[in-house]
Order: structure tokens, then C-alpha cells, then sequence
């Protein structure tokens, strides 16, 4: 298992949805590569973030002495009224154990928590592995060659872009996606592109407005924004806005 399969699987490895033969190709993969089990403890450090946002509520005592005054009142009545004074015991403890509710914070939405994982929580991608990019330059996103990122423009100009990576995966359907890694202004930025009429993961995105996307459940500040030019569906994460950088893509 290469390093590319082994990430685009940590989430699932993570929650244990895995069969037994994938689950111990990745844990050897694990084992032997450093820059994975970097990411992975990423995808651990995101769940327990996920966890700290559970609590745990207390029923206030002015409610408990609402409840438990008539049976203290009652004390001396005839067995007769045991009955009654049972009934409200049992609704008592009924009320204590709906109060006691847990509130669990949502999970992140999978490109966030994919985001935040090989971030390591939103850190730029690291110097040595970026280039920076001349401003005026075009730059095409291989395979979809007639789509690019033009740094021309006036708004995309007021940017500093490092290019870090830019890599062509095929998700379970088959359709091909493109993934850019990039630190704009030293925040990173993941974008990915597809084709909208085979747009894979991407396809929830199609159609997306701002309050839809403003709605994902995105911990710490993160954004998601998305914009469909011609053909193809793009989207991009990062806890930078990145309104510019999309707008400076176009098809040639």
C-alpha cells in the first residue's frame, strides 16, 4: 500500500469500518512511514477535539426541591396515599434522568476533518516542500489542462501563493479528481476539482450557495468555499478566504 492510498483510507481506519486485510495493510504502512503516522495522529488530534465538545448537564437544586417537597410533606399520610406519592417519585427520577442529557458536538464534514488531519490543524504546508508562485503566472491543473489558475488578475495579486502539490486521485466510482495543496498568505489551502458530470465526492457540493456551505460543521474557523466553472466543480478548504483564489480560476 502506497502513502496515497494509505491516507485517503485513515478516517475509515480510524472509526474502524474497515475489513481485516485493508485495516493490516495500513497499520503496517503506519508502522514504516513517518510522514502518514504524522497524519494520522492529525486524524486522532481532530476526534478528540470532536470528544471535548461533549458535556454533561446538572438538574439545578431549586428543581429538585420542587420535586422532592411534596414527599417530604407527605411523610405521615395514611398508605393510601402511597400510591400517588410513588407515581411521583418515579416521575422525579424520570425528570432527573432526562435532564442528565448529553449534547455531542457534529462531526467535522469529511474535507474539513481531511483538511485539519494533514494540516495538523490548520499549520501551512511546511517551506521545504512549497514553491512559490510568480504573480501574473497561469497555472493548468493536469489533467484538465484547459483548467487554470490565473494569478493575473487584480484581486489574485494581492495574494502570496506557495504551490506545494498537485495530485490526480480516482475515487471508488472511478471519477478523477484533482487535489492542490497551496499555502496562500501562509494559511494552507486544499483545492479540489472535478468534472460535473462525474464530479465523485465532490457531487454534494453542486449547487451549493454561501448559507448552505456556511452551515457544514467546520471547528476551527475553517471555510468552505465552492464555485463551478464551465465543466467542472471546485472546491476549496482552508481557515483563509479564499473567494480570490477561486475567482482567479477559469477553462481556456
Amino acid at each position: 500500500m502506497n502513502c496515497r492510498e494509505a491516507r485517503r483510507c485513515l478516517s475509515p481506519y480510524l472509526d474502524s469500518e474497515l475489513d481485516a486485510d485493508t485495516t493490516f495493510a495500513i497499520s503496517e504502512h503506519l508502522r514504516v512511514c513517518a510522514p502518514c503516522r504524522l497524519r494520522f495522529e492529525g486524524e486522532i488530534h481532530v476526534d478528540k477535539l470532536i470528544v471535548t465538545g461533549l458535556s454533561i448537564g446538572e438538574m439545578p437544586d431549586a428543581m429538585w426541591r420542587r420535586m422532592i417537597q411534596p414527599l417530604r410533606r407527605s411523610q405521615r399520610a395514611p398508605w393510601r396515599a402511597y400510591a400517588p406519592l410513588a407515581a411521583a417519585a418515579v416521575i422525579a427520577l424520570v425528570a432527573w434522568a432526562g435532564w442528565r442529557t448529553i449534547r455531542v458536538a457534529p462531526r467535522p464534514h469529511w474535507a474539513v476533518k481531511e483538511f485539519l488531519a494533514e494540516t495538523n490543524g490548520g499549520q501551512p504546508f511546511a517551506p521545504t516542500e512549497a514553491v512559490s508562485v510568480p504573480a501574473g503566472m497561469s497555472m493548468p491543473l493536469k489533467p484538465f489542462a484547459d483548467l487554470v489558475v490565473n494569478l493575473a488578475g487584480e484581486e489574485a495579486l494581492k495574494h502570496v501563493v506557495q504551490f506545494v502539490r498537485l495530485d490526480t486521485v480516482r475515487d471508488a466510482d472511478g471519477s478523477e479528481m484533482v487535489e492542490v495543496r497551496l499555502n496562500c498568505c501562509g494559511e494552507p489551502v486544499i483545492v479540489r476539482a472535478a468534472k460535473r458530470d462525474r464530479p465523485g465526492r465532490l457531487r454534494e457540493f453542486l449547487g451549493s450557495d454561501e448559507a448552505r456551505l456556511a452551515a457544514l460543521p467546520t471547528p476551527g474557523k475553517v471555510v468552505v468555499a465552492e464555485r463551478e466553472i464551465g465543466e467542472y466543480v471546485v472546491v476549496a478548504v482552508s481557515r483563509h478566504p479564499v473567494t480570490h483564489l477561486l475567482a482567479a480560476m477559469q477553462v481556456q
